[in-house]
């Protein structure tokens, strides 16, 4: 069995939206300081985060979008759920993720990974 997968229970601010004032809190489960895992209608997304000044156990949105990680998982226990996903990713090269799961991703539009930078 390998390592206990640590994750650490928190809240994190979405936003600013289409007014200047509005956010959304979101509570999740942050893996390594820098990635939370979030539930919005039913998806599993993962969003990449910083960690709010001063604060504890909050954590504010970072510069880029999110992934949603599984579909309609309304029901499901959150934490067990990011758990075998990491458990399984770590089991895998990313040659066998990309040609396993992101090219067979249902409704997938194009990705630009550029990927040149490996050079």
């Amino acid at each position: 069995m390998g390592a206990k997968i640590e994750l650490e229970l928190a809240s994190m601010v979405l936003g600013p939206f289409d007014e200047e004032h509005r956010f959304a809190l979101y509570e999740g489960y942050v893996l390594n300081g820098r990635h939370i895992f979030i539930m919005d209608a039913g998806d599993l997304w993962l969003r990449q985060v910083n960690k709010a000044p001063g604060m504890d156990h909050l954590y504010i949105d970072g510069e880029s979008g999110g992934l949603i990680i599984a579909n309609e998982v309304e029901g499901i226990d959150t934490r067990a759920l990011i758990e075998t996903i990491i458990t399984e990713l770590k089991q895998i090269n990313g040659l066998q993720f990309l040609l396993d799961i992101m090219l067979w991703t249902k409704d997938r539009g194009d990705l630009n990974m550029k990927l040149e930078h490996l050079r």
